[in-house]
């Protein structure tokens, strides 16, 4: 009961978060585009001003609560830099007819149907064509952009690049995003069979082997040869504290393979926080006016892009507090490095009963990463974790700047076949107080009862900087508030020969700074 009033939680919050950000209808156009037998579009255009000759086309997919109606002020920015606008909601939801198929190939074919309407009915350059999308609108955008070749840029602000990874991490379940996705699904709009299916068996718990099938044809990280092909620009901004849609691993690994122009930026917070004022009509954060040069340069031809293609702003702590951040630029091809492993953490094996929640966790849906941009992440104090429902280990004092994701290799001993384990790595103080770092789920299956067997994993990219003073802490527990589990009752599992390899220095990330 408490897990599901904490599971409601987030809702709430994000409907307050969302309030400000939607604005008074611009001075637009409304319009129903039909894009297939009977289905339409709601859509808003918004005419360019000073445009001579035919217009640049800017598509925004509406994003998975609010549609096309949270772009309203984003949609005039751009219609008074030159570009002819049409923001619409996806199908499935608000006026727009058919189902929620979460950016399934009938998503993707509306992107071009709605560029090939812009063309006839508004006059728009098809020589000259961007689409821009937050949330689930930048995850439709990334597949259209390498769908069609018209596209010569896009801005994906919150996307995703891996859809299963987005709900699943080393077979564990991100259940409290599943819940809170598919929940304002049908709250908002008209889910589909298939995602139905899909949603809810994760939440029963349930492994279907045609899932992650239907999740690839929805990843953009499936289409990087059409990116590369096409010479597509993309720009990504993403966050560390994602607990909704896409942690930055994938992003980072989407980023490293595309080949042609691009541009990520990773910063502090939750599900698109940080970039929210994107939408609102006042000044735009710098991210903002980023994103708008590089449509300028790769859509209309004009104007400078960021010399770096990876800017990094740092989580907040102890050695960096919330508001003394600045931005990290990287020029090197690849986004991160994963570091060396070190000698194993001294200790004796140690047993962890299954049932109980040690207290160690990830945290809460929105909640913690938005606390955790202010420098408030999840915080335990080591030496009060309740015993045997924790492993434990401390490292010696590191001050130390942590840039890349951290990996674990661990030696596992299930009193079961099946189970479920998650790792935390803690910033820890001299008093014990430990800060949460970085974490991965586990889930195992098909294991011989009581024979070890060696688990590695690699865990969630960071920056943040451990202060002096302060060492590096490794908890590992059976429960997590984010993540479906996988223990039988009663079962325990003995960890042994922990070893890390964490991406220290500020070379963490390969490249140079300018």
């Amino acid at each position: 009961m408490i897990r599901r009033g904490w599971a409601l939680l987030p809702a709430l919050l994000l409907c307050l978060f969302c309030l400000p950000c939607c604005p008074a209808r611009a001075a637009a156009e409304g319009w129903r585009i039909p894009v297939a037998p009977g289905v339409a579009l709601d859509a808003e255009v918004v005419p360019p001003e000073g445009a001579v000759g035919r217009p640049p086309l800017l598509v925004m997919p509406g994003v998975w609560v609010g549609g096309r109606h949270l772009y309203a002020a984003e949609a005039r920015r751009y219609a008074r830099a030159g570009y002819l606008v049409v923001a619409y909601s996806p199908r499935g939801f608000g006026s727009s007819s058919g189902e929620v198929g979460l950016a399934g190939p009938a998503d993707v074919a509306d992107v071009s149907a709605v560029i090939d309407w812009a063309v006839r009915h508004r006059a728009a350059d098809p020589r000259r064509v961007g689409l821009l999308g937050h949330s689930y609108g930048a995850g439709i955008a990334l597949l259209g952009a390498a769908a069609d070749p018209r596209v010569s840029a896009v801005v994906a602000v919150s996307g995703w690049a891996d859809l299963h990874g987005a709900f699943f991490t080393n077979g564990t379940a991100h259940t409290a995003a599943v819940r809170f996705q598919y929940g304002f699904a049908r709250l908002f709009g008209r889910p589909g069979r298939e995602l139905d299916r899909f949603a809810k068996g994760v939440l029963a718990g349930r492994d279907d082997p045609e899932l992650p099938a239907w999740a690839a044809v929805r990843s953009p990280e499936r289409r990087v040869r059409e990116f590369g092909a096409r010479g597509t620009a993309v720009f990504l901004v993403n966050n560390w504290g994602d607990t909704l849609l896409a942690g930055p691993n994938q992003m980072l690994r989407f980023f490293e393979a595309l080949p042609g122009p691009k541009h990520l930026e990773l910063r502090p917070g939750e599900h698109g926080e940080p970039t929210i004022h994107c939408l609102l009509d006042a000044v735009p954060p710098a991210v903002c006016g980023r994103a708008s040069r590089w449509l300028d340069r790769y859509v209309r031809g004009r104007g400078t892009v960021p010399d770096a293609p990876l800017r990094v702003s740092p989580r907040p702590g102890p050695a960096l507090p919330a508001g003394r951040l600045p931005d990290e630029e990287y020029a090197g091809r690849r986004a991160m490095s994963a570091g060396e492993f070190a000698p194993p953490l001294p200790s004796a094996p140690q047993t962890v009963r299954t049932g109980p929640d040690s207290g160690a966790d990830a945290g809460l849906p929105v909640v913690s990463s938005f606390a955790d941009r202010r420098g408030l992440p999840p915080t335990v104090v080591l030496p009060l974790l309740p015993p045997g429902t924790a492993a434990r280990w401390e490292a010696p004092a590191a001050h130390r700047a942590l840039r890349g994701a951290p990996r674990l290799r661990i030696r596992v001993t299930p009193s079961a076949g099946t189970g479920t384990f998650f790792a935390y790595l803690y910033d820890v103080g001299p008093l014990g107080v430990a800060r949460l770092i970085s974490h991965a789920p586990v889930t195992f299956r098909h294991r011989a009862a009581g024979r070890p067997f060696a688990a590695e994993t690699e865990m969630t990219a960071t920056a943040y900087d451990v202060p002096p003073g302060h060492r590096l802490g490794l908890v590992v527990d059976t429960v997590d508030p984010l993540y479906d589990g996988r223990n039988p009752p009663g079962a325990r599992i003995t960890f042994d020969g922990p070893v890390l390899a964490v991406p220290f220095g500020r070379a963490g990330l390969a490249g140079t700074r300018p």
